[in-house]
C-alpha cells in the first residue's frame, strides 16, 4: 500500500511538471490544457489551408522575440472560469519556475494575414507582448478578451489601432474590413503591416544585449569614480590629523583616490556610451 501511495504521488508530481516545447506548425497536435504549459521556443503558426483549435484552459508561454502567426484558420475556445492565455515566459503567474519580472514587449504578439480564413478568440488573456493582437484579416471575433500590458497597442485591424483598455474585458465582431471606420471613431494612428523580420530581431536582441551588459560595468566604475573623486577632491577622513596623525599616510590616502579615480573615469565614460547607444537602438528597432 505505501508503494502504491508513493508511485500515485510521482505520478502527480510528473503530470504537475509535464511543459510542451512548440515551434512552427502547431495545427497538428491537440493543443488541450493536459500539455500546460506550452513553451513557445521560436516563432509558431497556422498555415494557410490549416486549422487549430485551442480548448480552454491552455496556457502559452511565449520566449523573447517570439509569436503567432495565422494564415489559416485559428479557434481559441476559452471559457470565463478557464480562459485561454498568452503571455511571456517570465510572467509568474502562469510560470513559478520564472526568476524574473515580465515586462511589456516581453514577445510579439499574434499576427493574423490578410489569406487567414476566419479567426474567432473567445475568453482569452494576452499580456506583455509588443502589439498584442495585429489582425489584416477580412473576418474576426473576439468575445471577452482581456488585453494587459502590452507595449505598443493592445489591438489593431487594418493598420488602425483600435481603443482597447488595459485589463478591462473586451469584444467585437466583423466579417468585413470595409466597416472597420464604424467600430473605432478615433484610431490613433496607422501602423505598419509588416511581420517583424530575422534580422530585426536579431538587431533587437544584439542592442539589448549589448545595451544591458554594458549598463552594469557602467555603474560599477561609475560608482567607485564618485567615490574616489568624494574622497580626493572634497577631503575625507584622510584630511582629520587625530585619525590620520601621520601626513605621509593621509597623502598616500590621497594620491590612492586620485589615481584610482582617474582609472575609474575612462571606463565610465566608454562603458555607459555603449550602453545608451545599444539601449537606443533597441528602442529605435520597434519603429521598424
Amino acid at each position: 500500500m505505501e508503494k502504491l501511495v508513493f508511485l500515485l504521488i510521482g505520478i502527480l508530481s510528473t503530470l504537475s511538471a509535464a511543459e510542451t516545447h512548440i515551434t512552427g506548425d502547431i495545427t497538428g497536435m491537440p493543443l488541450e490544457p493536459s500539455g500546460n504549459p506550452y513553451i513557445v521556443e521560436q516563432d509558431i503558426h497556422i498555415p494557410n489551408g490549416k486549422k487549430a483549435i485551442i480548448k480552454e484552459g491552455c496556457v502559452f508561454l511565449f520566449k523573447p522575440f517570439t509569436g503567432l502567426l495565422v494564415q489559416g484558420v485559428l479557434l481559441v475556445e476559452g471559457t470565463q472560469s478557464n480562459p485561454v492565455v498568452f503571455t511571456a515566459i517570465n510572467d509568474g503567474e502562469y510560470n513559478l519556475q520564472s526568476e524574473q519580472l515580465p515586462n511589456p514587449f516581453d514577445w510579439n504578439g499574434i499576427l493574423i494575414s490578410r489569406e487567414s480564413s476566419s479567426v474567432i478568440f473567445k475568453n482569452f488573456k494576452l499580456q506583455f507582448s509588443v502589439y498584442g493582437i495585429k489582425s489584416q484579416n477580412s473576418a474576426i471575433e473576439i468575445e471577452n478578451g482581456l488585453f494587459k500590458q502590452n507595449g505598443q497597442f493592445h489591438f489593431t485591424i487594418n493598420d488602425q489601432i483600435q481603443y482597447v483598455q488595459d485589463n478591462i474585458p473586451f469584444s467585437i465582431n466583423i466579417t468585413d474590413l470595409t466597416k472597420v471606420k464604424n467600430i473605432s471613431d478615433n484610431p490613433v494612428t496607422q501602423v505598419k503591416n509588416e511581420k517583424v523580420s530575422n534580422g530585426i530581431k536579431v538587431f533587437r536582441f544584439v542592442s539589448l544585449t549589448v545595451g544591458a551588459g554594458c549598463a552594469v560595468p557602467a555603474l560599477i566604475c561609475g560608482v567607485r569614480s564618485l567615490v574616489s573623486w568624494n574622497v580626493f577632491k572634497n577631503g575625507g577622513p584622510y584630511d582629520d590629523p587625530e585619525r590620520y596623525p601621520d601626513p605621509d599616510k593621509r597623502t598616500k590616502i590621497y594620491n590612492e583616490n586620485r589615481d584610482d579615480f582617474f582609472k575609474s573615469l575612462p571606463p565610465t565614460i566608454v562603458f555607459s556610451s555603449i550602453a545608451v547607444a545599444g539601449l537606443t537602438c533597441f528602442g529605435i528597432s520597434f519603429a521598424f
